[in-house]
């Protein structure tokens, strides 16, 4: 795991590419260069995190045996030993799977991604063609951020190494009134930064001759299920081998591998998955806790039993959240999750604190089968679509359909049922924006639905645009940020595919999400995991934002800057805060927008500094 920077174009000084280098060395804190060809015109820079072949010849930037490609490569083929059976007449000089890319695009040019089991972004540079060509694996779990002036192009894993170049920090205000008004962020291309974009998952990045392409390398699709194989336990043992599978790709590694682990069925999996492949008796578990047990998931993961693994658990407590929150805004780059993703960076900070470099951690399957409640009307949709809505009243009875699910499920098959959200997104106060910011409009007008089940393109609305890019994001950044590197397992590509071919009855049934994943964990898991309903984060943000972080909240709405910044009518929100605190709420996501907002602004507008 690492970062990469570079700069190809006329015109550019080394200075530039160096400070690029020099501000990700949190990314790679094992080793720092950089690269220029002999005309002076690209320079690709590397940050490396050391974890396959740990020996210095595999550091990047590498260049192969005819001294014409040169990589900088952030991320983990899994399957590079497989790929480097296939490539047995190239001339390996090194173990590493960065290698393995170089002489993939050696033999199969671009196609070369296809081949790839992984997170990568990574590009290369092709000197006697003069073409950069860069790629982002295809769900977006590595980072690759670009501005394009025209003649020069720079890129980065992150947004501050493209600043440290001297890239300008103005605010994309498009963007800003888009996550404002309807909270999302990470949705498109576009950053919160005017100019820099991000190259979606799934595609490659070409550059020749000042002629930049973008092209997409993969893409979903829904097929119809086999009906002579339909029977649950098909698809059980089916899903079960590809999770397995997977697995053990992650576990590649020459240091240490461990598990970040909560209470939840995902990461339960994932550790007695571990646990069953009989790994070496040497690995941790990392939990992050609060003290108050309402929030603490520990006690949960007590009944796991397992016994192959030693158990961290780390407090967060409220007093560390304003510093907490203004260290991890320089790492994020854009607005984040609040106190759950604060938890979490604190989380592997203890990670390092312990000398460990990688983790995996449960992430996907919530999205990829049907884990959260509001999936339900979509689902129910199709089933109305397929056999008629009488059948579906008929059966209101059994399924349990609550009058405002009904509702629900008619706006679902009308196309206009409002997109929803687990994290309080949908419970913004729109009242307390400014006019400036109203007026501005929104950056999208709808999300692609590519397949012909409403719960299909819900799930690869959050998979691909509403949900998940943003939690990819901040984990990138939280962890890469303290050093560590966080595999997803189960956003094994593969894993993805077979979950837009599983019939919607194994995703949710009898009003209960990711039923195949239950079915396959009788096998592994005790009935308290396997029984129990999908819960969403929670977290004693919305108490802390009443009581102990109070006074931090005040001073922050209360400020010159708050008031005099132009998003927020500051007279509306110190109205809406009194309103919270005199009354019962289950949500407080709108004011950690105020405050991730002015933290922002505060720390890229008014007082950049490197």
């Amino acid at each position: 795991m690492c970062g990469i920077s570079g700069i190809v174009g006329p015109g550019w000084q080394l200075s530039q590419l160096q400070s690029m280098v020099g501000i990700q060395c949190h990314r790679g804190p094992n080793n720092s260069e950089h690269f220029v060809n002999n005309d002076g015109n690209a320079g690709l820079g590397h940050n490396r995190l050391s974890i396959i072949d740990l020996a210095s010849s595999a550091n990047c930037p590498m260049t192969d045996h005819s001294g014409n490609l040169t990589i900088v490569f952030n991320g983990e083929i899994y399957n590079y030993i497989e790929l480097k059976q296939q490539l047995c007449d190239y001339n390996f000089k090194t173990s590493s799977d960065t290698e393995v890319i170089l002489a993939a695009y050696n033999r199969w040019g671009t196609q070369c991604v296809n081949k790839f089991i992984g997170m990568f972004a990574f590009a290369i540079w092709d000197d006697n063609n003069k073409i950069l060509f860069c790629s982002r694996d295809r769900l977006g779990i590595k980072p690759f951020y670009y501005y394009y002036s025209g003649n020069t192009f720079y890129f980065a894993s992150e947004i501050k190494a493209l600043l440290a170049a001297g890239i300008k920090a103005e605010p994309n205000w498009n963007q800003w009134s888009t996550y404002l008004k309807t909270g999302f962020y990470d949705h498109s291309e576009e950053t919160f930064f005017s100019g820099i974009n991000s190259l979606p998952g799934g595609n490659n990045l070409q550059l020749r001759k000042e002629q930049l392409d973008i092209t997409s390398y993969w893409e979903l699709q829904e097929s119809n299920p086999n009906p002579e194989s339909s029977l649950i336990e098909h698809y059980t043992e089916e899903l079960q081998e590809l999770m397995i599978n997977a697995v053990t790709l992650h576990l590649r590694s020459d240091v240490p591998v461990n598990v970040n682990l909560s209470g939840g069925l995902d990461s339960g999996l994932l550790a007695t998955c571990i646990e069953n492949l009989g790994v070496p008796k040497t690995l941790y578990t990392f939990t992050s806790s609060f003290k108050d047990k309402s929030y603490d998931e520990y006690e949960t993961i007590k009944h796991l039993g397992l016994k192959d693994f030693t158990h961290i658990q780390n407090v967060t407590l409220p007093e560390s959240i304003p510093d907490l929150a203004n260290e991890l805004l320089w790492h994020q780059e854009a607005p984040f999750g609040g106190i759950p993703t604060i938890a979490y960076y604190n989380l592997h900070k203890t990670i390092k604190s312990y000398g460990q470099k990688v983790s995996l951690e449960g992430q996907g399957l919530d999205e990829l089968f049907g884990g959260y409640k509001y999936y339900e009307p979509y689902h129910y949709a199709d089933i109305a679509t397929k056999y008629g809505w009488d059948y579906l009243k008929n059966n209101t009875p059994k399924l349990n359909l609550s009058p405002n699910t009904q509702s629900q499920i008619i706006s679902v098959m009308n196309n206009n049922m409002a997109i929803q959200s687990q994290d309080g997104t949908n419970h913004l106060r729109i009242d307390c924006l400014s006019r400036e910011i109203l007026e501005r409009q929104p950056l999208f007008t709808e999300f692609k639905k590519p397949f012909d089940s409403h719960l299909n393109n819900i799930i690869y609305q959050d998979l691909m645009h509403t949900k998940l890019p943003r939690v990819l994001r901040m984990n990138d950044r939280l962890s890469m940020a303290c050093g560590v590197e966080l595999r997803v397992p189960f956003l094994d590509h593969r894993i993805v595919e077979y979950a837009f071919q599983l019939p919607n009855e194994y995703k949710i049934k009898s009003g209960q999400g990711k039923y195949i994943l239950r079915h396959l964990g009788e096998n592994w898991l005790e009935q308290t995991y396997t029984s129990k309903p999908k819960i969403p984060v929670v977290t004693p943000q919305t108490e802390w934002f009443k009581h102990e972080l109070k006074t931090w909240v005040i001073d922050t709405i209360t400020s010159s800057s708050f008031k005099s910044r132009g998003l927020f009518d500051s007279k509306d929100v110190e109205k809406a805060y009194a309103e919270f605190l005199d009354t019962e709420h289950d949500n407080s996501f709108f004011i950690w927008q105020w405050i991730n907002s002015e933290l922002w602004f505060q720390r890229f507008i008014d007082c950049l500094e490197f």
